[in-house]
């Protein structure tokens, strides 16, 4: 019954945070636009790991305030409280890099 839950919660998730994936890969061959958001708290960016999709960085940490392009990789930049900055770098479609700097 629990993994039933779980699967209807995720499938739910996933269906809120679909129109960002979509975005995401509509805008691939277009230049990046930076979009004002609020900061994420720095809990949230501190569970995201190397090996995560893109519709699951969107469904923990929402779309980032800046996205950038670089001969094949793709880099989400995320602010966090206490200034800190996160750039979330994917190859494809999962993450490779978690970069943190301190602003």
């Amino acid at each position: 019954m629990k993994r039933i839950g779980l699967m209807l919660f995720l499938g739910g998730s996933l269906w809120l945070i679909g129109v960002d994936v979509v975005q995401a890969y509509q805008n691939h061959d277009k230049p990046s636009r930076s979009v004002s958001r609020k900061e994420v708290s720095f809990e949230v960016l501190r569970m995201l790991s190397t090996g995560m999709t893109k519709a699951e960085v969107l469904s923990r940490a929402g779309s980032p305030q800046h996205r950038f392009k670089n001969r094949g990789t793709q880099s989400w930049i995320y602010s966090a409280t206490d200034r800190w900055i996160v750039e979330i770098v994917f190859s494809g479609n999962n993450v490779i890099k978690v970069n943190w700097s301190k602003a």
